[in-house]
């Protein structure tokens, strides 16, 4: 699921192309790791742009494609989030050890 674009941009500098039309982003990457808390000089961006000519970096995440399957199924997505959200809540329950069932056969 894909959450909407934000469209309140906030200035955080200028800049201008260099001689292989590249800009300096720094400022703008710092801003981000304010928000974020997190290393992105290895992020990868999604580049967007509009008839007004402006250009949208929105940051992503790349998700292993062994589970990815739970991005493509809502329902166990929404259960997922629903139990996180129950946990942070301290409605969460032990239930007792699984290993018991670690060699049980998959259908």
């Amino acid at each position: 699921m894909r959450e909407a674009i934000d469209m309140k941009f906030e200035p955080v500098g200028k800049g201008t192309l260099d001689n292989k039309r590249r800009i300096a982003l720094a400022k703008a990457i710092d801003a981000l790791r304010d928000v974020f808390g997190e290393d992105l000089e290895n992020m990868r961006f999604e580049i967007s742009y509009n008839k007004a000519g402006q250009i949208l970096l929105s940051p992503e995440v790349t998700v292993p494609l062994h589970e990815a399957w739970l991005y493509k199924n809502n329902a166990a997505l929404e259960s997922v989030r629903r139990g996180i959200e129950e946990a942070g809540r301290g409605k969460a329950r032990k239930i007792g050890s699984f290993a018991k069932h670690a060699s049980d056969e998959i259908d």
